[in-house]
């Protein structure tokens, strides 16, 4: 009996041990189901994570471009390190952009930036037709659990907007510049009591008349005269380089004479030396060898471009009403056709703008799509103010009937005072035909007063122009000139301009006439008392200047492609 019992509670031990067994392994079970539970949801919430940090890595990349847009010239296809099919050939060792620039190195690489938790990749194309960048940015941060890292990639296009000033890296804007190289004439001729103490660059002679002259009345704006051509003292000059009734004798800072001094234009030359010639250099600032300065050389071609990529104008967006008020502009304003240089001449077919009108106020403002004021044309009748940003194209001639101002208005299309942002006015009014004005004066801003550049500083406009209060390199309004006579103002003791000047063909000042700023011609011709005064550095143009590359840009906010 007790055996049986025996042999039945081993039998019974034998069931519970595998019963035993059985709960344990699946407890076990259990348990590794737990930790790999828990370990696939910690890989998860990992792997989450690293996608949240990998996106913020790639959007601080994203910054960081806009940043080195900011900050460089953004319009150097080089400078956010295009990558393959894009990249430039000569990435390895760009050239300077514009010449005389700070070079970038190489930029064949990607920018990688190291930041807390992972990296980002960034790199980026141009196109200059759009002025868009196409950039993108990749973040990365490490997987804890090893495999690949985690990547998010970000895509945007963000636009480059020009700045109303662009820096000048075009020396011939630092000087009243004149092309005509005819031979066997004077290519310009000073006459009567003309004084030029403004730097002059003559690609022919340079020739002198009675008491004209050319002289440094102010060291603190030194004179600088090359002529490729001969200096001539015609018959009955009585000065030329120089003044000695003043101090010094009127010394230009430097003369370079490519054939020397003569008394005709064909006779024989030889090295300019005073008393014998009427030469006063300051010391070392002679030279015998006038080396040529390039110069825009403008084209058709070019001045269709100009009508095309103009701002304001036919092609481009309509006018739409400023807060200066009066008749909003429409595009037949500009031109009566679609066609730009179709008129007698080639000086275009509309006939003739009149940019200061008495009979009334007139505007004209044109946005970009982010709606940023890029062009303004305002003309205030009451206060005789322009208000100017940006480009215009007239397929005619201009016309300034009445005295004026001129300041500038910010990309919110307002005028305020101690607004770095276009404050004096730099625009390019580019016309198929030419200028013209009679007795009358063009003034430029003060950016420092905020106050227009006239010997009493107030609007309405009445006073005369004074060079004393003009801030040259913030407030420029400069005519683009296609017409045969592209600049013919008349004289007066009202007649002054302040302002930039290109014309194709000649440039003619009546008698009186005073003029300051950068000039450059294809021949000039000056009237007897005409005084051009000095120029200072000119260290900014407006955008859209003859021959000077945007190197100055804004770039808009990123428009996410992707990511």
């Amino acid at each position: 009996m007790i055996r049986q019992r025996l042999q039945h509670l081993a039998s019974e031990r034998g069931f519970a041990l595998v019963l035993a067994l059985g709960v344990t392994v699946v407890l076990s079970m259990t348990v590794v189901t737990v930790i790999e539970a828990t370990t696939a949801n910690e890989r998860t919430a990992v792997q989450s994570k690293n996608r949240v940090s990998a996106y913020s890595l790639a959007e601080a990349g994203m910054n960081y471009a806009t940043s080195i847009l900011s900050t460089s010239n953004a319009y150097d296809p080089h400078v956010l390190h295009p990558q393959p099919p894009n990249q430039p050939a000569d990435c390895a060792n760009p050239p300077a952009n514009p010449a005389g620039a700070q070079t970038l190195g190489n930029t064949c690489s990607p920018f990688v930036y190291t930041l807390d938790g992972g990296t980002a990749t960034v790199t980026g194309t141009f196109d200059s037709n759009t002025a868009n960048w196409s950039i993108t940015s990749i973040g990365q941060v490490r997987n804890p659990y090893g495999g690949q890292q985690t990547t998010r990639t970000i895509t945007s296009t963000v636009h480059i907007r020009a700045t109303p000033s662009q820096h000048n890296y075009v020396t011939a804007w630092n000087y009243v510049f004149v092309k005509d190289t005819t031979s066997n004439i004077c290519n310009v001729q000073l006459d009567q009591s003309t004084n030029f103490s403004v730097s002059l660059y003559v690609a022919g002679n340079l020739c002198f008349k009675n008491s004209a002259y050319i002289a440094e009345t102010n060291t603190s704006d030194p004179i600088n005269l090359e002529v490729l051509g001969k200096i001539v003292y015609l018959s009955g000059s009585q000065k030329g380089i120089g003044d000695t009734s003043l101090t010094n004798n009127g010394q230009i800072t430097s003369a370079k004479i490519g054939s020397g001094c003569a008394t005709s234009v064909g006779g024989t030359a030889h090295t300019c030396t005073p008393p014998s010639d009427y030469f006063y250099v300051k010391s070392g600032g002679y030279s015998q060898t006038a080396p040529a300065i390039t110069s825009p050389n403008l084209t058709d071609t070019d001045f269709q471009g100009y009508y095309t990529s103009a701002y304001i104008g036919r092609v481009q967006s309509a006018c739409s009403a400023s807060a200066n008020g009066g008749t909003t502009l429409t595009a037949s304003s500009f031109d009566n056709n679609t066609t730009a240089l179709d008129g007698t001449g080639n000086n275009g077919s509309l006939g003739t703008f009149d940019l200061t009108p008495s009979s009334g106020s007139y505007s004209c403002q044109v946005k970009d799509g982010s709606g940023n004021v890029i062009g303004e044309l305002d003309w205030d009748n009451t206060n005789k103010l322009l208000k100017v940003r940006g480009t215009v194209y007239i397929d005619g001639s201009v016309l300034l009937s009445q005295s004026a101002a001129y300041q500038g208005v910010t990309s919110s299309g307002v005028h305020t005072s101690g607004n770095s942002d276009g404050q004096g006015g730099m625009a390019v009014v580019y016309a198929s035909g030419g200028l013209s004005s009679n007795n009358v004066h063009l003034c430029g801003w003060n950016t420092a007063t905020d106050k227009p550049a006239t010997t009493d500083g107030k609007l309405p406009i009445d006073a005369n122009c004074d060079y004393s209060q003009w801030s040259p390199n913030t407030s420029m309004l400069m005519f683009v000139l296609h017409g045969t006579t592209g600049f013919n103002i008349g004289g007066g003791s009202s007649c002054y301009f302040q302002g930039a000047v290109y014309a194709v063909g000649a440039a003619v000042l009546g008698q009186q006439c005073l003029t300051d700023g950068p000039f450059i011609s294809g021949t000039l011709s000056v009237g007897q008392g005409v005084n051009m005064r000095p120029l200072p550095g000119i260290t900014d143009l407006p955008v859209g200047a003859p021959g000077n590359p945007n190197t100055a840009g804004v770039p808009d906010a990123p428009a996410y492609t992707s990511g």
